[in-house]
């Protein structure tokens, strides 16, 4: 079989320079690979390097075969937002992100870097199996705060279902959306930086045993750390996530969040809603502090923690509480450290509360059978039902 492994600054079949459109460049070595791979049983895909660099991306890649591994040698990061903020940058070493880095100047009309998606039913051709993101940067190049809306430009966006897609390594910063993937069976998010960023990783539509581990996502107030929706069983542990840390759950079931170290300036750091049900948040440490930035999504009295759903258990976490009284909201609150808006049978245990102002550990009306065990003194707990038990922290 021919050479699998492709070298964008080497290969011959090139028609542009990859660092003016290394787009084309990655689309027209797709193209060669699928002429070389025609049959069920010789299409093991390829590998894609992009050597250290800098390179402009005006076309969208367009992925549509699966095995393709496509990789740098570090992903490069730079705060650009630091940078854009400095006065005098004139003293600075370096002012652009470095390695392996794509600048996204898409010239074509697309808002997507990378486009992962083939035609075909699912479970049939339109299938994608075992593609790979690793060790370059993907930089949305200008944006300004909150980021979303922002320059709507999206790192990868994976539309067609998938399985075994990993993430590893990577760097995002100035997108809207670093990563967008609808579908995933057991798709890994690892040891990637995303900071300046809208959004950091969203699984759309339904997915299943995601990983996202060892990550520092560090979004904006404009969008999630991580988002999911019809979710089963995905673990989110050992990240740091910080600046507005905010990652949601909606009708996701049997999900993991644990080992986090959680730092935001806003309300609202694990929400789980609309019926997210038999979720473990166990073990993560919780910082709320007062910053630069405007949220509007969310008051104080909405929870660090916010659950919607049955069965869930929060359990021997570290939440602390750090906000100027005259800068919280609805002014005069005491804030919610955990609010179970509603469902049965949660379990809140060995959770501890430390805070400068007085905090609140809130039950509504339309919540039954809560357990609360050394999580809450007598007196922060806030009760709108007679439905719960609750063993009070000394």
């Amino acid at each position: 079989m021919a050479n699998t492994v492709y070298d964008v600054t080497a290969w011959p079949g090139a028609s542009v320079s990859p660092y003016s459109d290394i787009g084309k460049v990655i689309n027209e070595i797709i193209t060669d690979i699928k002429s070389k791979q025609t049959t069920q049983n010789t299409r093991p895909g390829a590998t894609i390097y992009i050597p250290p660099g800098h390179y402009d991306l005006l076309t969208r890649v367009h992925i549509d075969i699966s095995f393709l591994t496509i990789k740098g040698s570090g992903h490069g990061f730079l705060s650009e937002a630091i940078r854009d903020d400095a006065s005098d940058t004139s003293s600075w070493i370096e002012v652009q992100p470095g390695s392996s880095h794509v600048r996204v100047k898409n010239t074509d009309g697309s808002n997507e870097a990378f486009l992962v998606q083939r035609s075909g039913a699912p479970g049939d051709v339109g299938r994608l199996n075992g593609i790979v993101f690793q060790d370059f940067c993907i930089d949305g190049v200008a944006s300004s705060k909150p980021y979303t809306p922002g320059n709507s430009k999206i790192g990868v966006s994976v539309q067609s279902d998938n399985d075994a897609l990993r993430f590893e390594g990577m760097g995002f910063v100035y997108l809207e959306h670093a990563m967008v993937v609808r579908g995933a069976d057991a798709c890994s998010f690892t040891n990637n930086f995303i900071a300046e960023c809208g959004s950091c990783i969203s699984l759309t539509g339904a997915s299943q045993v995601a990983k996202i581990t060892n990550n520092y996502l560090i979004s904006s107030w404009g969008g999630y750390s991580v988002f999911a929706e019809n979710a089963e069983g995905i673990l989110v542990s050992g990240n740091t996530v910080l600046w507005a840390c905010n990652i949601t759950l909606i009708n996701s079931n049997r999900c993991a969040i644990s080992a986090n170290k959680l730092l935001s300036n806003f309300p609202s750091m694990i929400a789980l809603r609309n019926g997210s049900s038999g979720n473990l948040i166990s073990g993560n440490h919780f910082r709320r502090v007062y910053g630069d930035g405007t949220s509007t999504r969310f008051d104080d009295l909405y929870g660090l923690v916010h659950i919607n759903g049955d069965d869930n258990a929060v359990t021997g976490n570290q939440f602390s509480f750090s906000v100027p009284a005259a800068d919280i909201t609805p002014s005069g609150a005491d804030p919610a450290i955990i609010l179970v808006a509603g469902g049965a049978r949660n379990y809140l245990a060995t959770n501890n509360i430390t805070a400068n102002v007085g905090v609140k550990v809130v039950l509504d009306a339309s919540s039954t059978g809560t357990k609360i065990l050394y999580s809450a003194q007598s007196s922060q707990l806030q009760a709108y039902t007679d439905d719960y038990a609750l063993v009070a922290t000394p």
